[in-house]
């Protein structure tokens, strides 16, 4: 339960940390525009979940189905299942050619990393002796 929670709660908004303070920044700078950055995104946090939480219980789903069976590589892989459930909601946009560009791969990004923070985070940790 708490894996599911962790995933829940910390996700979303990290997931939105890299798509537009971290992401959307450097796509900005390259193109040579000026910066996005607004704290007053915040109050897209609501938003946020109502799209996010689904694919973050999925992968904390998928992390636990992982964590029962004592993968080695669990981080890692959760990480890559998340990376791949960020483009389903684009699969419209892929299918009518909307996005067609090289750059669409750093787009599961956006779902890799805060897997891989949530992952690591519901990791047990283990007391050492005597402490």
């Amino acid at each position: 339960m708490k894996r599911f929670l962790i995933f829940a709660a910390v996700a979303p908004p990290l997931g939105f940390i890299i798509a537009f303070w971290v992401m959307l920044q450097i796509a900005n700078w390259m193109a040579g525009a000026p910066s996005t950055f607004d704290l007053r995104q915040v109050m897209m946090l609501p938003t946020i979940y109502l799209f996010g939480v689904i694919p973050a219980l999925l992968a904390a789903w998928f992390d636990h189905l992982l964590a029962t069976r004592q993968m080695s590589y669990r981080i890692a892989l959760t990480a890559l299942f998340a990376y791949a459930l960020s483009y389903v909601p684009l699969l419209g946009a892929f299918q009518f050619g909307f996005m067609h560009e090289p750059s669409v791969v750093l787009v599961g990004l956006i779902g890799a990393v805060p897997a891989a923070v949530c992952s690591w985070l519901a990791t047990e940790r283990r007391q050492p002796v005597g402490a």
